[in-house]
Formats: structure tokens, C-alpha cells, sequence
């Protein structure tokens, strides 16, 4: 439906219920990702771990939350498969998350960007910020930690800001395409411990 700021599971389960149509999210350190039917509609895989359907009620100590210690993780240099004319890869790590400018390789299955990190850390999750003129061009990609695959994604429908869990631990994050288009990013943070 929409990805959304958010500073808790409460805070995103306000703003699922203040939105017209909502009818649960999910939650990974500063982004809400509300739901509503149509995103079950035909074939919906999501990343495990996933709190989807979260219902608003007061916090508690018994409330389950992520892991204070995650923070996002330093990426000290990256890398294509191959440039297409001057998107370069750096142009998805360098903190600007403006959605019009961003890095992409020639078209293909199999093309990739890939980040490496300052230190080897355990990837939690990623948070990609798509293109918004080509957002359907970023709906199927495999996400992979030191060589080994991590995440499958494949949407049915396009997204803007979204959360990819990984749970791999490692000092390479890459994007693999599984489209025929170009692969294209306009930023890419990895968070983890």
C-alpha cells in the first residue's frame, strides 16, 4: 500500500489504523510498511522474519521488539556488474535518498550491485529506495551476503521505500536482478550488528 516513517510498532499500528483501508504492517527501525487486501491478492511472499498483522494495544514489557544494538552499517566501497553510462554504483551509498538519482547497470537477468561493508557484521535487513520513474523495473532480485542468497524477492507490485530482511552474516551485500531491465538503486542502507 505505502511505506511510511515510523518510530515504533506502536507508532506504525496508529498509523495503520488512521489510514483508510489499512489493515496491518510491518516494522524494521525507522520505516512502517502499511498493508492493505490487495497485497494478498495472487502470489505474496515476504521475507521471515515478518510482524504483519500487529494489533494496536498499549505497550507492554511483554512486547516484542527488534534488537536495540541494530544500527545501520558502514559501507566502505561497492561495485557492478557493469556501469550504464555514468550511474555509478556509488551514487547508492553516498546518503542521499533523493529518488530521482541513482546508480544502474545495463539491462539483464543477473546484473548486480553489491556493497562492501567497513567490517564483516550481521545483516538484519536492508533498506532500498527505489526509482520513481521506473519503480516496476525492482520487483524481482535475490539479495545475497557474501556470496550466499539471503532473500528472494519477487512483488507483484512496485515499491518506493521497503525493508528486506537478510539474517546472514558477512562483509559483501549484493542485489542480484532477476528482471530483464536495467538494475537500477538510488540508495541502499544495510543495517545490522
Amino acid at each position: 500500500m505505502k511505506s511510511v516513517t515510523g518510530s515504533s510498532t506502536v507508532d506504525c499500528s496508529v498509523k495503520c489504523a488512521q489510514t483508510a483501508g489499512c489493515i496491518g504492517f510491518s516494522w524494521l527501525q525507522s520505516l512502517c510498511q502499511l498493508f492493505d487486501l490487495s497485497a494478498f491478492s495472487g502470489t505474496w511472499l515476504s521475507s521471515p522474519p515478518c510482524e504483519v498483522f500487529k494489533k494496536m494495544e498499549e505497550p507492554t514489557a511483554a512486547t516484542s521488539s527488534p534488537p536495540t544494538n541494530i544500527t545501520k552499517l558502514n559501507i566502505s566501497s561497492c561495485q557492478h556488474s557493469n556501469t550504464y553510462l555514468s550511474y555509478y554504483c556509488t551514487i547508492s551509498m553516498d546518503g542521499n535518498r533523493d529518488q530521482t538519482v541513482y546508480s544502474a547497470t545495463v539491462q539483464g537477468i543477473g546484473e548486480w550491485w553489491e556493497a562492501r561493508l567497513a567490517a564483516p557484521a550481521f545483516v538484519a535487513y536492508l533498506t532500498i529506495y527505489n526509482r520513481l520513474s521506473s519503480a516496476s523495473w525492482l520487483k524481482k532480485f535475490n539479495l545475497l551476503v557474501d556470496g550466499v542468497e539471503c532473500n528472494r524477492v519477487d512483488l507483484t507490485e512496485s515499491f518506493s521505500i521497503a525493508n528486506f530482511t537478510c539474517n546472514a552474516f558477512g562483509s559483501a551485500v549484493r542485489v542480484v536482478n532477476q528482471l530483464s531491465e536495467h538494475l537500477v538503486i538510488c540508495e541502499v542502507e544495510i543495517y545490522g550488528y
